[in-house]
C-alpha cells in the first residue's frame, strides 16, 4: 500500500511538473518575420557611361534573410511607362542576396531625358518593404566641331600632348 502511495505522489509531481511547463511562457515571444527596409541606392556609385546608366544598391533585413530586388527603370512621365533594358516584366524579382550585400546594375536608354529608377526588396519569406525612387537624367554628349582647332592640332601634333598637360586633362 506505502509503494501505491509513493507512485501516486511520484505521479502527481510528474504530472504538475508537465503542466507547468506546459503553462509557463517563454522567455522569449517569437516575433513575426519583419520585411526588409527600404533600398539605399548610392548615387555617388551610379555612373552614365554613354548610354549605361550603372548604379549600386543595397537593403537591409531586419531578421537577416535573404533578399530578392525588383528594379524597374522607366522614362519619368512617359504614360505608357517604357521601360530601359533588360528590365523583364515576367520575372521581376532578382536575387537571392545577402542583407546588406552592395549590388551593381546597370540599365541601358536610347533616349535623351529623365529616368525614374525604383527598387524594391522582398525577404525570402516574401515580405515586401517600401520601394526606393530616384530620378536620373540622361543627355547625349555634344561635340563641337572647329575646323580651324582641328587644322592648327593636325598642322602641330605635339600641342594636343602640351595643351593636356597644362590643363591636366
Amino acid at each position: 500500500m506505502e509503494r501505491i502511495i509513493t507512485l501516486m505522489i511520484i505521479g502527481m509531481f510528474v504530472l504538475v511538473g508537465f503542466a507547468t511547463v506546459a503553462m509557463a511562457e517563454p522567455d522569449d515571444p517569437v516575433t513575426p518575420n519583419q520585411a526588409p527596409k527600404a533600398p539605399v541606392i548610392l548615387v555617388d556609385k551610379s555612373t552614365w557611361e554613354k548610354q549605361e546608366y550603372k548604379f549600386c544598391f543595397y537593403a537591409v533585413d531586419p531578421d537577416g534573410d535573404d533578399i530578392y530586388f525588383d528594379i524597374s527603370f522607366t522614362k519619368a512621365g512617359d504614360e505608357n511607362l517604357i521601360a530601359c533594358e533588360p528590365d523583364d516584366p515576367v520575372t521581376p524579382w532578382y536575387g537571392p542576396f545577402e542583407s546588406g550585400e552592395e549590388i551593381d546594375e546597370s540599365r541601358m536608354c536610347h533616349e535623351e531625358g529623365k529616368y525614374e529608377l525604383t527598387i524594391r526588396a522582398k525577404d525570402s519569406y516574401g515580405n515586401i518593404g517600401p520601394s526606393t525612387t530616384i530620378t536620373v537624367t540622361y543627355t547625349k554628349a555634344k561635340i563641337i566641331q572647329l575646323p580651324i582647332i582641328n587644322r592648327i592640332l593636325e598642322r602641330f601634333p605635339g600641342l594636343l600632348f602640351i595643351v593636356t598637360k597644362i590643363f591636366k586633362i
